[in-house]
């Protein structure tokens, strides 16, 4: 029986894991000690002083304490080097010497084909600009513009910069004489049709060419600056097959690598900054290549960063786009913080005329908070020497600041404001106590939903353990419970470090979890271990796990375990390709434990998982009950009073 991981076929997923083995995987990229059963190293994922990250050869998988990066080696080989799931079985399959197909069998479609003449066509393009740039009279010019900029050999070479002459039919002849089908060259954006309908012209002429990868370094679009003065300054390669300018962000491919490191991306504008940002030694830089931030961006993003230091220029345009960035970067879940550049210099202009270590001390290191940023931002629009002025300000910056949720941080700024306005810190703090209630009222009824799990939806990987809520995509998952009295002390104390003490001492500084969340990690590290331990929790429990995650995991480990495949975590790992499920089962599989198993223990889990709902149940009857008291509904509260001893007799 054969499944199939994005079209690769699962028996040669199976044997590119057998054949590489994680320790030797992990140990091309990270010095490694042997401590016990287990393999440390400093993290290459994060930066870190004290080893985190530790290796299971006996399972076949990775997993850092710090972080909480975790997979096999399939997994490692993605993170590490920026590939993709299909290009890291390509390449770990060809290195083992194991026949790779990635159609599973299938014919090769007429669209792959297509994608593949022209990721190669971009490939010789590229290479050929270059070798005009620096091998050719027709570049001469160019490369001595680019050296007058402080961009030298080394860093054109870095860059893949080229050069398109001033002719009309360059490109087009060096790929017609490949056999490239012209046509399809047009369509895929490297030259363009005449006007008159009759043959085609190079799409870039006179320009400085500099091309644009995807995430996997490969060429996908050009991006073409004028040599000397003219209009437009940049002219790019239309949207195609390969090239979408909302979810590419140039040299991601070179700078993923130092983005995990650090945690944090520096977002640029164009092109010039990032290469004159990597050569004062701030690799972890990106650009927008001239389009506004979207939110495939910031995704894109969020994938390897925690953090981001948008650096724009300090132009009024500059400014604003960085203020509309916030936004949708924070919605993503990133730290934001602002480069503050002098009005009217670009990051390029800045470094090259004070130098890369001001650069470095004075943008990099003392960027300002987004609300500082606001704040600085609202201030240009008033005269702060006229009293209207600065009361306008005063009523401007009060809603920025008491949308901060720290006390400390208010205060902070009210007192930079007060001294700003002249206006008495404790009036000040009185107006932003008021704006915060009337922003942080909540509406009648209204509830924290909890954690909410929004992963990939699957269909037909259910098998004999399929169910109906999984058809929907929700796996069968409940939400999150956050209300006081909530499952995480009291009456509900079990922990999951009580189940796996080892666990607590590999980990000390992690949050206890509910009796609930640890019996539901105890009842999938025991099914991980043992296919008989997953069909007892199937058929009483199904995928009735409180934690959407949970409930997700269950379904796939019966849908795989349903394949007659014995329990083997790196390979189970290797189905679900979805980092954070595969982070979750990463960190199961690394606690430590009894692997044996008996009802009794399953049972115990089982029922503490079961509670959840009915504890639920009874917390919403009692504030229906204090409800009906306030009302003075008594006969009602009564009511619901033995509905709720009902309960808990249950």
């Amino acid at each position: 029986m054969s499944t199939e991981y994005g079209n690769i076929p699962e028996e040669t997923i199976d044997a590119v894991l057998h054949q590489h083995d994680i320790v030797e995987t992990v140990g091309r990229f990270v010095h490694l000690t042997k401590q016990g059963k287990y393999m440390k190293g400093l993290c290459p994922f994060h930066s870190e002083k004290t080893p985190s990250f530790t290796v299971t050869p006996d399972r076949q998988i990775f997993y850092c304490y710090g972080c909480g990066m975790g997979g096999n080696a399939i997994k490692f080989r993605m993170e590490i080097e920026g590939l993709s799931f299909p290009e890291a079985v390509k390449i770990m399959a060809e290195e083992a010497h194991i026949p790779f197909q990635n159609t599973g069998g299938k014919p090769e479609s007429p669209q792959d084909r297509e994608t593949g003449r022209l990721l190669q066509a971009y490939e010789w393009s590229e290479k050929f600009y270059h070798f005009l740039l620096k091998n050719t009279e027709h570049g001469r010019p160019a490369l001595e513009y680019l050296r007058g900029r402080g961009i030298g050999d080394k860093l054109i070479d870095q860059f893949r910069i080229g050069f398109a002459p001033d002719r009309w039919d360059t490109l087009v002849q060096f790929l017609d004489k490949r056999s490239f089908d012209l046509a399809e060259m047009e369509k895929g954006g490297l030259i363009s049709a005449r006007q008159s309908g009759d043959g085609y012209v190079d799409r870039f002429r006179s320009r400085i060419i500099f091309p644009i990868a995807n995430r996997s370094g490969k060429t996908i679009a050009f991006a073409g600056r004028i040599l000397g003065e003219g209009h437009p300054k940049y002219v790019n390669s239309p949207e195609s097959r390969l090239f979408n300018k909302s979810r590419v962000l140039y040299n991601f491919d070179q700078a993923r690598s130092a983005i995990r490191k650090q945690r944090q991306v520096i977002l640029f504008e164009g092109y010039g900054d990032v290469i004159a940002a990597w050569e004062a030694g701030v690799h972890n830089g990106v650009a927008t290549m001239g389009t506004s931030l979207t939110e495939q961006h910031a995704a894109m993003i969020k994938t390897a960063a925690d953090e981001v230091l948008v650096c724009y220029d300090g132009d009024n345009a500059g400014q604003n786009a960085a203020l509309k960035s916030i936004p949708i970067l924070e919605q993503a879940g990133l730290q934001v913080k602002i480069a503050m550049l002098p009005p009217g210099v670009d990051p390029d202009d800045y470094i090259r005329s004070h130098g890369k270590e001001r650069f470095m001390r004075q943008v990099v290191e003392d960027a300002a908070s987004t609300t500082k940023f606001r704040l600085a931002n609202l201030r240009r629009n008033y005269k702060l020497s006229e009293e209207s002025g600065r009361l306008d300000y005063a009523k401007a910056g009060l809603p920025v600041i008491a949308a901060l949720s720290s006390p400390t941080e208010r205060e902070v700024y009210l007192r930079e404001l007060s001294s700003e306005v002249d206006i008495s810190f404790e009036s000040l703090k009185q107006d932003c106590n008021l704006i915060r209630q009337e922003q942080h009222r909540p509406a009648p009824g209204q509830e924290d939903p909890g954690p909410a799990y929004s992963g990939p939806q699957s269909g037909g990987r259910g098998g004999q353990y399929g169910s109906k809520n999984r058809d929907r995509g929700d796996y069968g998952g409940k939400g999150g419970f956050s209300k006081k009295g909530s499952f995480g002390g009291g009456n509900y104390g079990a922990h999951e470090e009580n189940f796996f003490p080892q666990e607590r001492r590999a980990r000390p500084n992690r949050d206890l979890l509910p009796a609930y969340q640890a019996a539901e990690r105890r009842l999938l590290y025991l099914m991980l271990q043992d296919r008989q331990a997953a069909d007892y929790v199937a058929e009483r429990l199904g995928d009735e796990f409180n934690v959407p995650e949970n409930a997700a995991i269950a379904a796939y480990l019966y849908a795989f375990y349903a394949q007659d495949r014995e329990p083997d975590s790196s390979r189970f790992i290797a189905s679900l390709q979805d980092e954070k499920l595969e982070k979750t089962v990463s960190s199961i599989v690394m606690m430590e434990g009894p692997r044996e198993w008996n009802e009794q223990v399953l049972d115990d889990c089982i029922r503490e998982v079961r509670k959840v709902p009915h504890l639920r149940g009874i917390e919403r009857k009692r504030e229906d009950m204090m409800r009906a008291e306030k009302e003075g509904d008594f006969l009602l509260a009564a009511q619901i009073a033995s509905e709720i001893i009902a309960l808990e007799r249950q």
